[in-house]
């Protein structure tokens, strides 16, 4: 039957979930049996702002008589306690899920623009750096909707601060800088030596969410995502004297 808050006409089938703690001996029938690190520590590295541990998802065919098929599993999580009785129940949409699809947002890579625009440049002479945003994936101010347990979830990445290495050992940042070209930029470098170096440009990202077409709220989550290095060779320069 569905829950009594949910009401509607009862199906003939439905699927009943159990989430099983991913530790050697647990089971459907028994979920929590045992508690070990490796689940506990799986999503405090994948997923940190998860309540853990990592689960095993299983389902099975039931009826009103009870069940009729075995445990299958199917997937996992990090999420257990969003994981529904049956099919039919309803699942209200958390904070905690939203934060969750954040993470999964597929968030456009800095970029690290240069000038000189050659990928050359001369020892302690000035690199010019500027951050930009390639087309792929979403970069701040865009919009990344998708489906959460029936409702429409708006994500719009927010930039916050970026870093800046340099490719030698040395940064700048955080700031909220995105950098520039000669003669304005703010954010310049000069190499000590020549070399090929990679700088490369880290970002923080925030969030906005609106749910079901709501105004936007602050998501209380931030990400880091670097970008691609690029390659610069900086080079040495010579004078040379001429004689008559």
């Amino acid at each position: 039957m569905y829950p009594e808050e949910n009401p509607g006409p009862n199906p003939e089938l439905w699927y009943e979930y159990a989430a099983v703690v991913s530790c050697v001996g647990n089971t459907p029938e028994n979920p929590e049996l045992v508690r070990c690190v490796s689940a506990e520590q799986y999503c405090r590295d994948v997923q940190p702002q998860s309540e853990g541990p990592l689960s095993l998802l299983y389902r099975r065919e039931a009826d009103d008589g009870g069940p009729l098929t075995p445990w299958q599993h199917f997937s996992h999580t990090c999420y257990t306690s969003h994981v529904p009785p049956r099919s039919g129940a309803e699942v209200e949409l958390t904070e905690a899920m939203i934060i969750e699809q954040f993470h999964r947002t597929a968030f456009a890579l800095p970029t690290a623009s240069l000038q000189p625009e050659d990928n050359r440049a001369l020892v302690n002479l000035p690199v010019y750096f500027a951050l930009e945003w390639p087309e792929e994936g979403f970069e701040p101010g865009e919009v990344d909707t998708t489906t959460i347990v029936g409702h429409e979830v708006r994500i719009r990445p927010v930039f916050q601060d970026a870093t800046y290495s340099f490719g030698d050992g040395t940064s700048e940042g955080p700031t909220a800088s995105m950098g520039g070209t000669y003669p304005d930029g703010d954010i310049t470098h000069e190499y000590a030596s020549s070399g090929e170096v990679g700088p490369s440009i880290t970002v923080t990202y925030g969030g906005e969410v609106s749910v079901d077409g709501g105004g936007w709220s602050t998501i209380p989550a931030t990400i880091e995502i670097s970008g691609p290095a690029q390659p610069l060779e900086v080079l040495t320069s010579r004078n040379r004297l001429r004689g008559d």
